[in-house]
């Protein structure tokens, strides 16, 4: 599972930037060990700080500044047993991405591609037919019922889906 992007490099013993993409408040605490996306490779946090709304880490196997700025951009994740328990209508967005969107009388709206965080709530990027792009946020007055990894439901208001 996603847990956040590595940045730039910060000052010059080797900290990082990250994007944290985990609600989890203790995901970068000291000594957390987070894996490398797409490579067979872990990183243990050796510092964690926030400075000015930003989080900035230090790991065990980064010495210096050279070392930071080459994992620029690097996605750190975690395994899915690691993740916490979702509640009621909660759902991680690898559970959405790929689900085919329908309208609730039946008609193929396309596919999620992306769930974008905009703070108050998640918006569904879906691609349709003739690559159009539609945007619709994951709230109950739009999303009827969601099979995750499969199907999602809809009932959308004029003009959501032109």
């Amino acid at each position: 599972m996603f847990v956040g992007r590595l940045g730039r490099a910060v000052g010059l013993r080797g900290e990082i930037e990250v994007a944290v993409e985990s609600d989890a408040p203790d995901r970068f605490a000291v000594g957390s060990v987070l894996t490398v996306r797409d490579a067979a490779r872990t990183l243990t946090v050796r510092t964690m700080r926030t400075h000015r709304d930003r989080t900035i880490v230090s790991f065990e196997e980064v010495g210096d500044r050279t070392a930071a700025e080459t994992l620029r951009g690097v996605e750190l994740v975690i395994d899915a047993s690691e993740a916490r328990a979702l509640e009621g209508a909660e759902y991680w967005d690898h559970d959405l991405i790929g689900c085919t969107v329908v309208t609730t009388d039946g008609t193929t709206v396309g596919d999620v591609v992306d769930v974008l965080h905009t703070g108050p709530n998640e918006v569904l990027v879906i691609h349709g037919d003739a690559n159009v792009e539609h945007l619709v946020p994951l709230v109950s007055d739009f999303v009827k019922h969601v099979e995750p990894g499969v199907r999602i439901e809809i009932e959308p208001i004029p003009g959501l889906l032109e």
